[in-house]
């Protein structure tokens, strides 16, 4: 059975971005087909385009060439928004006002989860926010950016679930971006604007402190170990039902973990070479590969995988 591709955190837009380099994603369309079983589905786990910092015209140009290679391979895209690229989700649920507008419908919707379909510069992806869930293989995997597991967002998590209680409702996924919405949609006017975006660095410094000081920080785990504890809370809490393999992205730290017969949690990493605060990142230019038989972390241009876990 062909193998599911997970790619994230391109940041399409930023210098720092591998796949602006046509070589590099000849090469990476050449290890789906060198090391996988053949391709059946591609996962863009959020953060492709890089909205905060480059401006959308900019981003999308990055990505012509990688959406053209992938327009040739003919096999399902799908895409989960993440935090950079959250202007999508808005774009979309500004789409369906408009046209409830047109037909005179008045009522407010609440919609928990997001499912569109969309073309981006000729590639036809179905979209998901904040969650995409599938089963194949015999498994039940999910898929979403993870920019919710840590920090400021976090937080933001816990005080809509404690006002949620107040009032006798249960908090559900589309909690998990309406809360920083507003903060995201900020952050994608602000990259018009040179002062803003070195404002937003500094947030997300800040941001960065307060995640280490919630995870502990002289734990010596690896990056997927010190949140696995709160993956699974995010299972119970959202009420996704039985899920094997959970897999995001975010923190740009590729990595595998399973504890006590747990889900596996996979972290796909990243697709760029520096991190926002300049320096080079420890394990850069990951991908993951979903087999039926076990999941894999690869490195661009490397021939053996980063890391590889069967299912049992």
């Amino acid at each position: 059975m062909a193998s599911i591709l997970v790619i994230s955190d391109t940041h399409f837009g930023l210098n720092s971005s591998t796949l602006t380099n046509h070589k590099q994603v000849d090469c990476l369309i050449w290890e789906i087909w060198r090391y996988g079983k053949g391709c059946g589905e591609i996962v863009l786990l959020g953060d492709i385009f890089d909205l905060w910092r480059a401006r959308p015209e900019s981003a999308l140009r990055d990505s012509r060439y990688l959406f053209e290679r992938l327009s040739d391979l003919d096999v399902k895209i799908s895409y989960v928004v993440g935090n950079h690229d959250h202007h999508l989700a808005v774009m979309s649920q500004e789409m369906d006002f408009l046209g409830r507008v047109a037909r005179g419908d008045i009522y407010s919707v609440y919609t928990p989860n997001l499912n569109w379909n969309q073309t981006l510069d000729g590639l036809n992806v179905d979209m998901y926010c904040p969650i995409y869930k599938v089963s194949c293989f015999q498994r039940n995997y999910l898929f979403t950016h993870g920019h919710h597991l840590k920090g400021v967002q976090a937080f933001s998590i816990q005080l809509v679930e404690q006002l949620r209680k107040l009032s006798g409702e249960e908090i559900s996924p589309a909690d998990l971006e309406m809360m920083m919405a507003y903060a995201y949609e900020g952050m994608y006017r602000s990259s018009y604007i040179g002062e803003m975006v070195e404002f937003e660095q500094k947030l997300w410094k800040v941001s960065c402190i307060f995640n280490k000081m919630n995870n502990g920080i002289l734990r010596k785990y690896a990056p997927v170990e010190r949140q696995y504890d709160t993956i699974l809370a995010f299972l119970r809490d959202q009420r996704v039902g039985k899920v094997d393999c959970f897999v995001y992205g975010d923190t740009h730290k590729a990595g595998i973990y399973r504890r006590d017969g747990g889900p596996m949690a996979v972290n796909s990493g990243s697709l760029v070479r520096e991190r926002r605060n300049g320096n080079t990142e420890e394990l850069p230019d990951t991908y993951v590969v979903i087999d039926d038989d076990c999941v894999a972390v690869r490195q661009l241009g490397r021939q053996e995988p980063l890391f590889t876990r069967d299912y049992c």
